[in-house]
């Protein structure tokens, strides 16, 4: 896109007047302005264009003010050309006004960014106004409505602007009905009456030079013009999402009173009236209404809770993706991070409702990792804490599925049939939908328990709703496929419209129409070609197969059920057990299938039993594999368990404390790891505590020491912050290469202590560049002494934890560093967490060409790919499982 230098004069003007710039702040960008014709390609094209010419010797204001103009005319100008922003180009608007709210508008005394109140009620922060000819023309603003914030009166709600407006949503949800308004002369035809709007203001008290008049209400009168309203069509637009009213056309807005929403807009020029909007409202209305008082929190404050919540809609969006692709590890992290957010500490807008959302999608990922009593725990905290709405409906029914996997059906049947009158008073064709489909479910399982033919029948009946609910939900997503919106609730209503077939097929299996089942199977399958839900695929291939069998076409049906490198039927099965998936499961074991089948995320049939903590189901699988070879069945059972001890130790203990940030943070990571081990016998054999050596001992020793030395501490949990005397102040990761190829060497350092002089020099830079940290004061972790060399596997298993509680790594890199195994994955460990938590450093320690072997440059490592484990070099070939594992451990760490 391309910018004229009179606009972007125009937008100065409008920018500084509402910033409150100064002239000397100005000054710097007009001559740039000058210096220009015009500005061309993306935002960050044009801010790239103003770097050379703009720095922050012009004065922090000065570059925030021209960052604001540059954001300002992109928008307009993508506005003017038809220029749909993507939702990249709005962070990084939203990224510029931000930034410029923080620096403007620290505090309301200093008259940056004025705050009114909207006719809707929201926070209107005025970002710039490009008057002409002395009267109001174009006008940017950011809106604000606050959880539990006072809205206009529901009679007065209705309304048209005389100017065409532009609207980008930054957080929230918005939901627009737009009306057909006709003139009537019959009173009894009329459903409103035409009112003008006049805003009263105040004077400013205080210092007048840095405030502005105050709107205490809005003056309404009568136009005396009768009109008949129509609803005519109803948009809800979210995150991310922009839309354009044009003008005169009648809406009502309308936004979740519970949750923070936010919205860029941009006015056309209007057509000189005096008001730029006509209200309809009762034929017999008010004459003023009160505007709700304007908000006491300063620009830069509203800008952090827009931030905070357009974070928490991040985290929920990114883990809803996952979810829809049953990759429930990555899922439950996005959903823990979105915890963090709403957390007692943090200051969120109505964080209680925001948490109990959180809470439920959580307790939905538990559900799905077979972990029920987790599950139950939190869907029952979730569901307390909200009222009565969709959200609390769907959690409801999260619940009863839960109840039915642990064979709780009566109560399954309950929360069911609560959930489907529930979804049918608040007018919910999506809840309906699920909660026909569970009802149905629940009736074949108690069909089958008491040998019911009656209710037999009522579940395919309630599936065949259910079926039927979900295509009627998918024909009217495809009208609306070009909002992103209805394109992610196409895919769930296929979805939803898969797992009815799929259980109508388990019905007609059990009655005997074996080629009805495999008709409405086949259905099923066809329509996951597209999915990107594996669990749901992998089960539907599952129910297809089992019908192929019955119809005596086992060949096919084995295919379905072994196909590689992703979810299997007996991993779906596995990762949700309960006695009906025990069932399909001791099939799946009669029939051959495959148990070694490994899903995108690594993890085979057992492990995600083990992960459950489903004894039956483990056993299963166990006798499974026990059927085809005996051997490494304990050593695969060994490494889930393994896995397990893992996930939970860093998902629900050391993330949530490297997730909470704050002073000491690292110490405190270490003292919950510590607790975590002394409480739990079966990880503390599994995984090492953190060991270190303190920096003057190693010094002292002159060479690499092994485990038995006897220089090696152990944090344990009785140390705590204040106890500095006794903790190490930082710890230091040695990553280094083997070097010592001798046949039988006891060290894996040469005969001149190559690599110990190394990182002897290496601390010493370190201790250069962080002079805050004193050397007696500094430990270090170096595998060969904080790894017992006669028994490693606890060590081992524990590295990707290990590294997480030190506070930095240094990699003593030579031309061979970046291709070893054990190198390269601690390097990947080292990468995720420093990119993910920004808490963690990492050093690269660097020969010069032609110069010492030991004397090098200590500098912060750079961004590198560092390519895959299966094709890293290794000493020992035996050792490619353990390094294969780390790396997907440190897939987690983020």
């Amino acid at each position: 896109m391309r910018v004229p230098q009179i606009l972007l004069s125009r937008v100065l003007r409008g920018v500084a007047a509402a910033t409150g710039s100064r002239p000397a702040e100005t000054a710097p960008i007009e001559r740039w302005i000058s210096s220009i014709r015009t500005v061309e390609g993306s935002l960050l094209d044009w801010k790239a264009a103003t770097s050379g010419s703009l720095t922050e010797t012009d004065g922090e204001k000065t570059v925030h003010l021209a960052n604001m103009v540059l954001a300002i005319c992109y928008l307009r100008e993508a506005t003017r050309k038809s220029h749909d922003i993507s939702p990249a180009e709005l962070s990084q608007c939203w990224e510029v006004v931000r930034a410029a709210m923080g620096v403007f508008g620290k505090d309301k005394s200093l008259g940056g960014f004025p705050v009114s109140s909207s006719l809707q009620g929201l926070s209107t922060v005025s970002l710039c106004e490009l008057s002409e000819n002395g009267s109001s023309g174009e006008q940017f603003h950011l809106h604000i409505g606050m959880p539990s914030g006072s809205r206009l009166s529901r009679g007065f709600d209705l309304h048209s602007s005389l100017s065409p407006v532009h609207t980008w949503v930054l957080a929230g949800e918005v939901r627009n009905d737009s009306y057909q308004v006709d003139s009537v002369t019959d009173p009894a035809e009329a459903t409103h009456a035409t009112y003008t709007l006049f805003r009263s203001s105040a004077e400013p008290k205080g210092d007048t030079r840095t405030s502005v008049p105050l709107e205490k209400h809005i003056v309404v009168e009568k136009a005396g013009k009768l009109v008949r309203a129509r609803e005519v069509g109803s948009k809800t637009h979210t995150r991310n999402a922009s839309y354009s009213l044009p003008a005169d056309a009648f809406q009502t807005v309308e936004v979740d009173p519970d949750t923070l929403f936010a919205a860029l807009t941009f006015s056309e020029t209007s057509r000189g009236s005096a008001t730029d909007t006509v209200v309809l409202g009762p034929i017999e209305g008010n004459l003023s209404i009160e505007l709700p008082s304007p908000t006491t929190l300063a620009p830069r404050e509203l800008a952090d809770l827009v931030e905070s919540a357009r974070s928490w809609e991040g985290l929920i969006e990114e883990g809803r993706e996952h979810a829809r692709k049953a990759e429930w590890e990555y899922a439950l992290q996005a959903f823990n991070s979105a915890l963090s957010l709403c957390g007692p500490e943090k200051s969120f807008p109505n964080a209680g409702f925001y948490r109990h959302l959180v809470l439920g999608e959580i307790g939905s990922v538990n559900r799905r990792f077979g972990r029920y009593e987790s599950a139950r725990s939190f869907l029952e905290e979730a569901i307390n804490g909200l009222k009565p709405c969709i959200q609390r409906t769907e959690f409801s029914g999260e619940l009863g599925v839960t109840y039915r996997h642990i064979g709780q059906l009566e109560n399954a049947s309950d929360a069911f049939s609560k959930q489907y009158e529930v979804a049918k008073e608040l007018g919910s064709a999506r809840e309906m939908c699920r909660a026909v489909g569970n009802m149905g479910m629940i009736n074949y399982q108690l069909s089958q328990r008491d040998g019911s033919e009656t209710l037999l029948d009522q579940a395919i009946a309630q599936l065949q709703e259910r079926v039927s609910l979900a295509e009627d939900l998918k024909r009217t997503a495809s009208l609306q496929a070009g909002n992103s919106s209805s394109k992610h609730w196409l895919h769930i209503f296929e979805t939803w419209k898969t797992i009815g077939l799929c259980r109508l097929s388990i019905c007609h299996y059990t009655r005997g129409n074996v080629e009805k089942a495999i008709v409405t199977s086949a259905e099923a399958l066809e329509m996951t070609a597209g999915s990107k839900d594996v669990t749901v695929k992998a089960m539907t291939r599952f129910f297809h197969g089992r019908a192929l069998i019955k119809g005596g076409r086992q060949e096919e049906a084995l295919a379905l059920f072994n196909m590689p490198g992703t979810c299997s039927p007996a991993i779906a099965f596995a990762k949700e057990p309960s006695e009906e998936h025990r069932g399909y499961l001791q099939e799946l074991v009669d029939i051959g299938a495959d148990l070694d089948i490994v899903d995108e995320q690594g993890y085979t049939a057992l492990d995600h039993a083990v992960f459950s903590g489903d004894a039956m189901t483990e056993a299963v699988i166990l006798k499974g594999l026990r059927k085809t070879s005996e051997e490494n069945v304990a050593e695969r059972q060994m490494e889930a368990r393994l896995r397990k001890g893992y996930r939970e130790l860093f998902q629900e203990k050391l993330r949530p404390v490297l997730l909470g940030g704050g002073r000491h943070v690292l110490s405190k990571l270490r003292k919950a790891y510590a607790e975590s081990l002394e409480t739990d016998e079966t990880k503390k054999r599994a995984f090492d505590g953190l060991k270190f050596m303190w920096y003057s001992d190693f010094l002292d020793f002159k060479r690499l020491p092994r485990s038995d030395d006897g220089l090696v501490r152990e944090f344990d949990s009785s140390w705590t912050v204040e106890s500095a005397a006794r903790a190490a102040e930082k710890v230091v990761f040695i990553s280094y290469r083997w070097i010592n190829k001798m046949p039988g060497a006891k060290s894996p350092d040469d005969d001149h202590h190559t690599q110990y002089r190394r990182m002897i020099n290496a601390i010493d830079e370190y201790l250069r560049l962080t002079p805050s940290v004193h050397k007696d004061k500094l430990g270090i972790w170096m595998d060969h002494a904080c790894v017992n060399q006669d028994d490693p596997n606890a060590g081992v298993s524990a590295l990707p934890m290990i590294i997480a509680q030190c506070d930095a790594m240094i990699s003593l890199v030579d031309e061979d560093y970046y291709d070893r195994g054990w190198c390269a994955v601690e390097v990947m460990m080292a990468e995720t967490l420093r990119s993910s938590y920004s808490i963690h450093q990492w050093y690269e320690h660097v020969l010069q060409p032609g110069g010492s072997r030991v004397q090098g440059v200590l500098r912060e490592a750079p961004d590198r790919p560092i390519g895959m484990m299966k094709d890293k070099r290794l000493t020992f070939e035996t050792d490619r499982p353990k390094v294969l594992f780390l790396e997907r451990q440190s897939k987690l760490l983020r």
